[in-house]
């Protein structure tokens, strides 16, 4: 197997039940204040620290689970999360919890200003997504119309 692939299955394997960075995605660095960059910094190095503490405490089965490729991606990770350990659960909790905690205070910091810009990204990009799918039906349609043969 790859080692990205190994590297992506172990990644998963950490942020089961781990929310996105949601909200940090839709600003620009320069819209961000010196906290806000702060906090996200912050996230961005303990995230990259529970991966490693997470990947170290892999024991040899469990690599060889995320080695099989015989497995689907959805059985390896069924059958990764079977033989993880109680303190490898807990790892993962405690990951998620922290991470959430940060996103949290960083959600705080948000301007009111901020928080109107975030929401109108999030409509105009939906609102793009519909028209594309939208076009993308309309051009399906008018090929299927068209009679084959080049008339």
């Amino acid at each position: 197997m790859k080692f990205v692939t190994k590297i992506k299955l172990l990644m998963l394997a950490m942020f089961i039940c781990t929310t996105s960075l949601g909200a940090q995605e839709g600003f620009d660095k320069n819209d961000l204040t010196k906290e806000q960059q702060k906090l996200m910094q912050e996230q961005r190095i303990l995230i990259k620290a529970n991966r490693e503490a997470f990947k170290a405490s892999l024991t040899v089965e469990q690599l060889a689970i995320l080695e099989n490729s015989d497995l689907s991606k959805a059985e390896r990770r069924h059958a990764l999360m079977l033989t993880f350990t109680q303190a490898q659960k807990n790892l993962i909790k405690d990951n998620k919890a922290k991470v959430n905690r940060l996103k949290e205070r960083f959600r705080a910091t948000f301007t009111h200003d901020q928080r109107r810009q975030l929401r109108t990204r999030s409509r105009t990009r939906s609102g793009e997504d519909r028209n594309e799918l939208r076009e993308s039906i309309r051009r399906d349609r008018k090929r299927k119309k068209k009679p084959y043969g080049g008339g």
